[in-house]
Formats: structure tokens, sequence, C-alpha cells
């Protein structure tokens, strides 16, 4: 059943042009109208996510599976796929060429709830990106944010909102966007070589601790950059986060599941994010907020790395909290995860 329109969210059915087929560049979002309230609201809110990591720094002592592809319907390609985009997008201009003479589509590497996800090649220079297609369906939610005089599919809007200066080198950047009759289409970066947080921590379980500092460094900085830029991720855990092979460089992906900020929460009976993340007031309070929301999942993220396990199995095992440290090599002293879990109080 479609889920009934959240905070800042619009019901919108679709439309198709003359020719059947939209194209869109990633136009710049005007950033949103903030009340007194909010911005000292969001003011404490990233003061208190940077304390989260200095408290880090000083304690730490040093799935989905693919199925199969369906054709890719020729689109209005954009004619470049700069890296790193004008900040006023003016370079990026439809043109009337097919997809098929500008790229070439690789395997599927993802797939979920809220589309699929490709490699792609743009054919003039070998340069890789992805290319998410995302079906129309009764069940797309769609959001209206400034700049743009009519309500955009939820991902396509948080990624607008993303790209507002300044930008994160931890958030997924989309280049172009495309609306065809029976889907949208998203490329975006792909960074090379890259495995998602998950494949990562399966290969290396038990992470020790200057490693799983490094990574809770980059994905602490990541919620706090979609905070600041008014958007709730709302589904932050280990396989939405590319990991740079090479490098263990972090970049936060997939905002389907994604909100507008909202000072006033969100009814936890349409809580979209993965159960095993979810925090207890989804299951104990009418109303659930970002902020203690995005402190329960960097914990429960950080516990799954340095213990190779997830922390909680069930509902009564969330709403109860107990932790339980399995790997025996970790410090002893105050854990990340005692101040992670104070923290709520905090910001609630």
């Amino acid at each position: 059943m479609m889920c009934p329109p959240l905070p800042g969210q619009v019901p919108l059915e679709p439309t198709v042009t003359s020719n059947g087929l939209t194209a869109h560049g990633a136009v710049e979002a005007s950033p949103a109208n903030k009340s007194s309230t909010e911005y000292r609201e969001r003011k404490g809110i990233c003061g208190f996510l940077r304390s989260v990591w200095k408290a880090l720094k000083h304690h730490f002592g040093c799935c989905r599976h693919s199925s199969a592809v369906d054709v890719v319907e020729p689109f209005v390609p954009p004619p470049d796929l700069d890296p790193e985009p004008d900040p006023d997008h003016s370079a990026v201009k439809p043109n009337n060429g097919s997809f098929a003479s500008l790229f070439k589509v690789g395997k599927m590497i993802g797939s979920g709830g809220f589309g699929r996800v490709y490699e792609g090649k743009r054919k003039f220079d070998g340069k890789k990106v992805a290319i998410k297609q995302i079906s129309k369906t009764d069940n797309n939610r769609y959001l209206d944010i400034p700049g743009h005089p009519e309500p955009l599919v939820t991902e396509v809007a948080l990624l607008l909102m993303m790209r507002q200066e300044p930008r994160s080198p931890y958030v997924i950047q989309l280049y172009e966007w495309f609306e065809h009759p029976r889907k949208f289409t998203l490329v975006m970066e792909y960074p090379e070589p890259c495995e998602s947080l998950l494949d990562f921590i399966i290969r290396n379980p038990e992470l020790d601790e200057p490693t799983a500092r490094v990574i809770m460094r980059q994905a602490v900085l990541a919620v706090q950059h979609c905070i600041e830029h008014g958007v709730f991720h709302n589904d932050v855990h280990a396989e939405n986060f590319l990991m740079k092979k090479n490098t263990l460089e972090l970049k936060l992906i997939d905002f389907g599941c994604g909100q507008l900020l909202s000072s006033d929460g969100y009814e936890s009976r349409i809580y979209l994010g993965l159960m095993a993340y979810c925090p207890p007031e989804v299951f104990t309070d009418t109303r659930f907020h970002a902020v203690p929301t995005n402190v329960w999942t960097l914990g429960v993220l950080l516990y799954e790395m340095v213990n190779a396990c997830s922390p909680f199995g069930n509902r009564m095992e969330i709403t109860q909290a107990k932790v339980t440290f399995r790997n025996s090599n970790l410090s002893k002293g105050n854990n990340i995860l005692a101040v992670l879990g104070g923290g709520l109080e905090l910001v609630t």
C-alpha cells in the first residue's frame, strides 16, 4: 500500500511530455527557508555531532542481491558528466543524441526497494558512472523544494539539495537525472575501485579501533552534512556507504528513504529505514526525530564494525537497548557507543 505523505512530501502522478520523454539537468536547489528556531536547533545539532567526533577521537585508543537486468530505455543524455559540475550548472544542457550512442551500461551492482544500480561508462572518454533506475509506481514519493516549480521524486529532490555549496566528499554526487514514461534515471559519480561498507566489514571482521575510527569519522561527517543541508537520510547503515578500496574513503548513498529535515519529527508508523538500525522510539513513541535516529544508527554501525555482528536481533532487544560487546580486544575505557547513546538525551 502507498505510504501517506510525510512532512514536506507531495503525492503526485508523474506527467509525460508531448514526446513522451523529459530530461533534466541537475539544477541547483535554493536553500530552504528556515525559522529562527530551526536555525538555532540545527546549529546545536551540528555542534553536537562535532562533539561526537571529538569524543570518538579521544576514547578510541587506537543484503540485498541483484536480480535480472531489464532493458535500459533510450533517453536524452547530457553532453558531459563532469565529476565536479559548475556551481550554477550552466554547462548542463540536454541534446538530441541517444543514450546508447554515449553510454555503455554494464552489470547491475545493486538493487533494492527504490531501484537498481548499474555500472556505466561514458563512451567518449571511458569515465565510469553509476546509473540508477527508479521505476514509476504508485508508491513513488515526491517533495517540494525551493527553486523548482514542480514536486520532484524524493531521491532527486534530496540529492539536488545536497548539491548546494559547500559540498561534501562523503556524500555521493548526482550528475544528471532524466525522466522516462515508466522510470527515472539518475547518473551519479562512481568511486573506483569500491565496495559497500557491509562487504568490507564481512571481509574484515572485528576491525581494529584505529581503522574503525577512520571510517566512523567519515560517517559522522556525512550525516552532519545532510543535517546542515536540511536532509534526513533515514536509512544510514553499512550497505548504504560505498568505500573506496585503496583509501578507505566513504560515500553515503541511496536517499530513496530520505525526508526533509523537520523539527516536528515523523510518524513512527511510517518509519522507512532498515529495521536492524531502527531506534527504540519508533516502537515506544508515536513520533521519532531525525538527529536521535542518526545518533542511534551511527552507534549500531560502529558496533557492527568492531564486533562483526549486529547489537540487536529483534524489537524487544532494541527497546531494552542492552549492549553486550563480543570483541574481547576492545578498549576497556568509556567507548564511543556509550558517548553516542548518551547523546540521545541531549538532542531530543
